[in-house]
């Protein structure tokens, strides 16, 4: 399910009671209260004035929101460009790898051109492997 990039109002809910609905995300007509906020999307704040409150801040942002726990979290989304920046870090990675793997087999066998027989076929396996490696932690290595 591709979720949509959506225009974030976040506010603080001055008639909350308790801590579970003490923030305000406003996305047009729609209103979802949550106990926290958490933001990896640019934002833009601006502060007014009401009487009887005091200062008040608004946060606006955009991204795609996922609640979890009654937090939510704004993340940007995913770009065309993060899989190229993984294909050609995958590339660069293997590259340096494959020398390595080429000198290393030339000095413990003695033979130069069975340590770039060695380092050849080394290249495809661990730059398929290491690919595969890059999306999984992207998608699921997320450290809280």
């Amino acid at each position: 399910m591709k979720q949509e990039v959506k225009k974030y109002s976040v506010r603080y809910n001055t008639k909350s009671t308790s801590d579970k609905d003490r923030w305000r995300l406003l996305d047009g007509d729609t209103e979802i209260l949550v106990s926290d906020v958490i933001i990896n999307s640019s934002v833009q704040t601006t502060k007014d004035y009401i009487e009887g409150l005091g200062d008040k801040f608004h946060i606006t942002t955009e991204g795609i929101c996922e609640i979890d726990n009654n937090i939510a979290y704004i993340n940007p989304p995913k770009t065309k460009l993060t899989l190229k920046r993984h294909i050609y870090k995958t590339i660069s990675w293997r590259a340096i790898g494959t020398i390595d793997t080429m000198l290393l087999g030339w000095i413990v066998t003695g033979n130069p051109l069975l340590g770039l027989k060695i380092g050849a076929l080394e290249i495809l396996t661990k730059m398929t492997l290491y690919f595969i490696h890059e999306r999984v932690w992207y998608k699921w290595g997320k450290v809280k």
